[in-house]
């Protein structure tokens, strides 16, 4: 800590936050945030924060987002009302998904705040509500606080940061314009972040129970998780895995929290979206253990996991078969289970023979297919021999996500994906995010087209920044994953079903999307921009993205009602137009 002992509340919280390791604050400036800004500006140390300004808020809190996923925390500001209410949205998913991110909210001052009280005055961006916008956040923050004076500051900036840290969830801090340059006291110590205490006994009798299970059932596999990441403990987690020689999988949140070159590794388990071979050689272990592996949807694939030899431990829980024990920390957990299996005589479920190493889940298209039209597998097929561990990639939702899931990822936290929250258009902002997390690697981004037209103007943040970004705009000229999951059959081909409705056997008018010169839009952000349709143009496309400095645009034509495997299964089932109309039974 700095030794000073007065400074304003903009600077105590700059103190704070260079004391956390934040290199970079994303945002959209505003008058009411404007002293801080003007803070952090006028900085002169070597360890100034950089600011990012964003093209929107949404973007700004993407970019957080992703940041926090890679460096453990991270702080984007915004202006009251308009850009506070624009923010939410980004704000959700990193509740919801448990990145730490720091909310800063520059709001009117106190007389305007009278005045809106005494005289109904509005300045701008308000509400006529003093607390609308703190209201608002406290659904999607575990901590938030509205400084009015100088007086409690320091008090409730320390508040909001120990509550971020420790719960690893977002927290809003809220303060009025006038307060940002008001005299305060200078932080005496440093902030003590103490972290979650289980009860160890607990962690016994949890970890004693699994080991009957074993016992019982047999075979056991892990179903590693986003929480291994989240919770800093991947060595932990390789500890355990390597001394008990049992084979995982991760979920599709989880994916390379460890690197999946592990030889014990055996690919993305995403229920009934994973490929076949896992899928259905995952089923046949004895005992599945969870471990940090949230129980979402997209986790799950429509697949019911919940079963009496499950085991599911989470950051404070775990549940056993019918069993539960609360009030366990996940690595106390991982410790006490690899103890306890020393001691018994159990068989690892093997997936697979031992002569197989290759645990890559896509496939290199053959010489043959090199001269077909693009398909969403194709494409990823091509793709997993294109990446390194020189890039990190980031999927948006939807079919780019579950084309994205097979990827031989080699670098633990190497794949950045908002896949429980899943708002359209994450992707190409929190690239920038994961850039300035990670200067040294390039960005890969898979994005569809809806989500591309949604966040796009992310682009230019890449090429003001001279980042070297590859955004993959997968362009199949629909909403896809949205006319899926409300009616397949339009992607059945042959198998499709006629209805007496006519649009039931389309994709809807409202999910085709107005069609764009993705590629051209390098000429308007900055970079460079290409269109392919074919393998060999992909192939050409590719030995041109090395450069170090340039962000690219890549247009990839794909057709319209392809889709990737993985969610092959759903054409077997109803959609949920298809139930509402009756054309299928719930039982069909």
């Amino acid at each position: 800590m700095e030794s000073l002992t007065q400074t304003t509340v903009a600077g105590y919280l700059l103190l704070r936050l260079k004391e956390l390791g934040l290199t970079h604050l994303f945002g959209i400036a505003g008058n009411y945030s404007a002293p801080f800004l003007n803070t952090i500006d006028e900085d002169q140390s070597q360890d100034k924060i950089k600011i990012i300004g964003d093209t929107n808020e949404i973007n700004a809190g993407h970019c957080a987002d992703a940041y926090a996923r890679l460096k453990g925390f991270a702080a984007v500001a915004v202006t009251y009302g308009v850009g506070a209410f624009t923010l939410l949205n980004a704000t959700a998913g990193s509740y919801v998904e448990h990145c730490p991110v720091l909310v800063i909210n520059g709001s009117p001052t106190n007389a305007d705040q009278m005045k809106s009280i005494g005289e109904g005055l509005l300045a701008s961006h308000m509400t006529g509500d003093m607390y609308s916008n703190i209201n608002v956040y406290r659904h999607v923050t575990v901590a938030a606080e509205l400084v009015m004076s100088s007086i409690d500051a320091p008090y409730k900036i320390d508040a909001v940061l120990t509550a971020c840290l420790i719960y690893g969830r977002p927290v809003y801090l809220e303060v009025f314009e006038d307060v940002w340059r008001m005299p305060c006291e200078a932080p005496k110590h440093s902030l003590v972040i103490k972290g979650y205490k289980s009860c160890v006994q607990n962690a016994v009798e949890a970890a004693k129970k699994t080991v009957e299970l074993i016992k019982e059932f047999g075979a056991p596999i892990f179903w590693a998780g986003e929480e291994i990441q989240r919770k800093g403990l991947q060595d932990d987690f390789l500890k355990l895995v390597k001394e008990t020689k049992i084979e995982f999988t991760t979920s599709i949140m989880g994916k390379s929290i460890v690197s999946e070159s592990n030889p014990y590794f055996r690919g993305v388990f995403n229920g009934n979206a994973s490929p076949k071979d896992v899928q259905e050689r995952f089923k046949k272990a004895g005992v599945k253990i969870g471990l940090g592996a949230w129980t979402t949807g997209k986790n799950l694939g429509g697949f019911n996991i919940w079963g009496e030899h499950t085991v599911l431990a989470n950051h404070s829980s775990v549940r056993i078969g019918a069993q539960f024990e609360p009030n366990v920390a996940l690595g106390d957990f991982m410790i006490e289970l690899n103890r306890q299996l020393k001691g018994i005589e159990y068989e690892p479920h093997h997936m697979y023979e031992k002569k197989v190493t290759n645990t890559t889940f896509v496939v290199e298209p053959s010489k043959a297919e090199r001269e077909l039209p693009l398909t969403f597998d194709s494409f990823f097929g091509r793709m997993n021999k294109y990446i390194t561990e020189d890039h990190l990639v980031v999927s948006d939702a939807g079919f780019a996500l579950l084309g994205a899931q097979g990827l031989h990822i080699k670098e633990p936290n190497g794949f950045v994906a908002q896949a429980s929250w899943l708002s359209i258009g994450y992707s190409v902002p929190a690239a920038v995010g994961v850039k300035c997390a990670v200067p040294e690697k390039q960005v890969v981004v898979f994005v569809g087209d809806g989500a591309f037209q949604e966040t796009c103007q992310a682009i230019s943040n890449q090429a003001r920044l001279g980042h070297n970004t590859i955004v993959f705009v997968l362009d199949n000229t629909i909403y896809g994953i949205e006319q899926m999951l409300t009616n397949p059959n339009p992607f059945r081909g042959s198998k499709k079903i006629h209805y007496e409705v006519e649009n039931m056997n389309e994709v809807y008018p409202y999910n085709k999307m107005h069609q764009w010169k993705y590629a051209k839009l390098a000429d308007v952000f900055g970079g460079k921009g290409f269109e392919v349709s074919t393998m060999p143009e992909l192939e050409a496309v590719i030995k041109q993205l090395d450069t170090k400095n340039t962000n690219f645009i890549v247009h990839v034509h794909l057709p319209e009602v392809g889709i990737p495997e993985a969610i092959a299964y759903k054409n077997d089932r109803p959609g949920e137009d298809e139930i509402l109309n009756k054309g299928w039974s719930l039982c069909g």
